[in-house]
């Protein structure tokens, strides 16, 4: 099993990228499996419904997200390339505020079985005004955008301490966001490649 996560900001072009990753592997025959978090499954969609609707305080968050995403990986079953929008370092990034926050979030990411600690992580940078101007664009999608879209500089810096960390010897590539999207998908393309985890 080989996971590879997509992490960044709402609006830094996560889905974009995995529209066109999911168009290139179908074309070159390779088998992959695509999910998010949260959700992934029928059940852990209504889920997500209810935590990004909601207003839960930090510490409901922290475990809404944790509950969610071990239920999700007792379901996975594939042995191909398994693709995430959004993991562990999601929560460490929006739900790290305290170090009591940072403790009881790097003791939970020290439960989940290291089969499924991604193999690379992509981790898509924007600047402010490029975000500013694509949330314009897009409008706000539900409560988290209102909520964190100011907690921006926080938000990133958080990705940034998480990315340093030495978990299970993953690779945590900073992409630019602010680049043209084929630009991007070619970056993408090269690293799953340098990483043996496509031909």
């Amino acid at each position: 099993m080989k996971i590879i996560s997509f992490e960044g900001f709402e609006y830094s072009g996560k889905s974009t990228q995995i529209k066109l990753l999911k168009a290139y592997l179908k074309k070159n025959k390779i088998k992959s499996t695509f999910t998010r978090e949260p959700g992934g499954f029928k059940q852990l969609e209504k889920i997500r419904k209810i935590i990004l609707d909601s207003n839960f305080d930090n510490l409901t968050l922290i475990l809404f997200f944790f509950a969610s995403r071990f239920a999700l990986l007792s379901q996975l079953k594939s042995n191909d390339l398994i693709f995430f929008d959004r993991f562990f370092d999601s929560t460490f990034a929006y739900q790290k505020y305290t170090a009591k926050d940072k403790n009881l979030i790097l003791n939970l990411i020290n439960q989940i079985d290291k089969k499924y600690i991604p193999k690379v992580t992509f981790y898509f940078k924007i600047n402010k005004n490029t975000l500013s101007q694509r949330k314009k664009a897009v409008g706000e999608r539900n409560n988290f955008d209102k909520k964190y879209y100011n907690q921006f500089s926080r938000i990133q810096k958080n990705y940034e301490e998480i990315g340093k960390m030495n978990l299970s010897n993953r690779k945590f590539v900073i992409i630019d966001a602010n680049k043209d999207k084929e630009e991007i998908h070619n970056n993408i393309l090269i690293n799953l490649k340098k990483w043996k985890l496509i031909k």
